[in-house]
Order: C-alpha cells, then structure tokens, then sequence
C-alpha cells in the first residue's frame, strides 16, 4: 500500500495519512503556515512516496467578506505550495464527491460534520477523531 495524505484546509480543518503498512493518524490544522510546513515536512520525510489530496475548496462564500476568501484562498494555496516544493503530487477533490462516497448526509452542517465524525470514529476506531480531523480523514478514505 502507498503512503497517502489528505487536506482539509482551514482553521478548523485537519490532516490525516496512512503509512505504507495501512497505519492511519490524523492531527487538527496547526495554527499558521510556519507550522503547518513543518507538520506537513514531518509527515512527508518519514513517507517519501506518499501522494496527496487536498479538499478543493470554493472562492467566495456569499456571507463572507472579502478579505476573508482572499485570506483563506491564500492559506490553501500556501498548502498546495509547500506540498509542492516536497515534491508531494497533489490532487484536489470536491467535498461534494468525498461526501458522496459516505452515503446520505444531513443538509445542516454541523449535523452533518457530527454524522461524518460518528462515520470516521467506527472505521477508524485507534484514531482520535475530532470534528477537526473527521473531514481529512473522509477524504482519505475516500482516496483509499
């Protein structure tokens, strides 16, 4: 089995892998992008032939400000890039496509993060799974 990584970006979001021998860890986002490289540069050193998935994530919201999608549009990109400079081939999915493979979902949001946590929590069950770390490992299930 290959190493793989999965993204979900933002504040709120998580990085999940598995190891060549089907082991699966997941860690909540670290705060900025100094850290974030570095978390990403830990994962990577030990799994040289890892490959990535990043959540493909929208601009603008309608809602949000401005500055903020430019903001969080950087803070993806800012993955995407240090994933690049490791030599990680990186594909993006939409979360509609991950969520998809997980079956019926509930509309409300939270609702359906904690229906995703629950799903998470039975197939990983050695795993601390968090509203935060849920989605990341999601996309990595779905990825497998």
């Amino acid at each position: 089995m290959r190493a793989a990584l999965a993204v979900d970006p933002g504040a709120a979001g998580g990085i999940a892998w598995t190891d060549s021998d089907g082991t699966t860890h997941a860690i909540p986002m670290p705060d900025g992008m100094t850290a974030q490289t570095d978390a990403l540069r830990g994962i990577v050193a030990a799994r040289p032939d890892i490959t990535a998935t990043m959540e493909r994530t929208g601009g603008y919201m309608p809602g949000n400000s401005g500055p903020a999608a430019c903001k969080f549009a950087r803070h993806c990109g800012h993955i995407e890039s240090a994933l690049y400079c490791m030599g990680v081939p990186t594909t993006q999915v939409a979360p509609q496509t991950w969520q998809k493979h997980l079956g019926a979902l509930p509309k409300d949001k939270p609702d359906r993060k904690r229906a995703i946590r629950e799903a998470m929590a039975r197939l990983y069950p050695t795993v601390s799974v968090t509203l935060k770390t849920a989605d990341a490992l999601a996309i990595l299930t779905w990825r497998r």
